[in-house]
Order: structure tokens, then sequence, then C-alpha cells
């Protein structure tokens, strides 16, 4: 899909959005401890609590830089990228809320061939869309499918595909119609196809989200 100057400079704007987002609440909460810190300078149990805060939301913003680097920088194409550091880099974002967890094996066989270029990259892509299917938190699975494919799973209650994703994630949404939610599908979409793998939703049952990456046989 060719994108006009217009779209892609709506396309950054969103992206910048949806990260900016994603990092003001973490970063906020530091300079909130920071404050605290301040005022409770004669209290050892205000400043532990402080402190507390402070790493918590230092691991928290860390965590979605790190995802972030990967799912949509240079970095994600990094050769030295192996499954296990995207088993790392997720579980590290994750556990700043505490509401999914991942049960995979990166040393295993994953069905396509991570030392391909991007293939990193759209896994921690695929890993992101899957916890946004889990409202309500759940589990992440990552296992081969048929052949050279990945399966992608999100299992826990309530879990769904919001609406306009399965758009967004092919790239038939106009990009007049993308908002901050829907980059995130859009970008994947568009990064997958550009390392000649596909993406799409692969079947949902109640509380459980499947989403199919295949590699050309």
């Amino acid at each position: 899909m060719t994108h006009s100057t217009q779209d892609v400079t709506t396309l950054l704007e969103l992206l910048a959005s949806r990260i900016c987002h994603d990092l003001v609440s973490p970063v906020g909460a530091i300079n909130n401890g920071i404050e605290f810190m301040e005022d409770m300078a004669n209290d050892p149990d205000g400043i532990k609590q402080a402190t507390d805060l402070i790493a918590h939301s230092a691991a928290a913003a860390g965590a979605r830089l790190q995802s972030f680097r990967i799912a949509y920088g240079a970095g994600g194409r990094d050769g030295n990228l192996k499954p296990e550091d995207i088993q790392k880099a997720f579980g590290a974002l994750v556990r700043v809320d505490g509401k999914i967890r991942q049960s995979w094996d990166p040393y295993a066989p994953l069905g396509i061939d991570m030392k391909a270029t991007g293939a990193c990259k759209i896994l921690m892509g695929a890993l992101l869309l899957a916890q946004e299917c889990l409202p309500k938190g759940g589990t992440v699975f990552a296992d081969p499918g048929t052949g050279k494919e990945l399966l992608i799973t999100a299992e826990g209650t309530d879990a769904t595909v919001r609406e306009n994703v399965e758009q967004a994630l092919a790239g038939i949404l106009p990009v007049s119609e993308l908002d901050p939610r829907l980059v995130h599908p859009h970008i994947l979409g568009e990064s997958t196809r550009s390392y000649n793998f596909t993406i799409m939703l692969h079947n949902t049952t109640e509380n459980k989200i499947v989403w199919s990456i295949k590699q050309p046989e």
C-alpha cells in the first residue's frame, strides 16, 4: 500500500501520540515520587514509599521504551536479536501491570525462521497485539502452526479483537480513519508485509484470540 506524504505525516503523528500516551503515566509517576520524597524528607517510611514508586515507574517506562524500540525502531531488525530477547522484553512489559503473563519456549521451533530479517520485530509486534486483546488479563502463547506458521494466542476472560483492528492490520483501513489505538496494528501489518511475511486473524473462540504469522514456503 503506497502512502501519500499526508498519510505518512498522519502516521508519524499517530505513532508519536501512541508512544507518548503510554509513557506519560510512568514518567509522571517518577516526578510525583520525587516530589513526595522531598515532602517526606524526615519520614523514613515516606521516603521508602517514594523510592518504591520511582523504581516501579522507572521500570515501567524502561520496559515500554524497549518494546517500542523493537516493535517500531530500526533496532527491531537487528540480526543479533533472538526470541529469548523478545521474551525478556515482553516479560518486563507485562510484569508492570501484572495482569498478563506469557507461556512459550523461546528456544523451541516457532514455525517460522526467527533468524530471518524482521522476524523478531514482527514477533514483538504480535505479542503487543495479543496483549491488547486481553482487557481483563490472561496469558499470551507463541506456538508453531502448520508449515511455516507462527500462532500467537491471547487467552483470557473477555478476550476480544477491537473494532477495525483487522482492517488496520490488513492495510485496508484508510489512514484518515486511524487513531492512536489503531496505529499499532496498521504499523505491524505494514512492517510484516515489508519483511515478506503475512499476518492475520486465525480464529476466535470464547475467551481466545489466535493470530497467524506466515512465511512463504
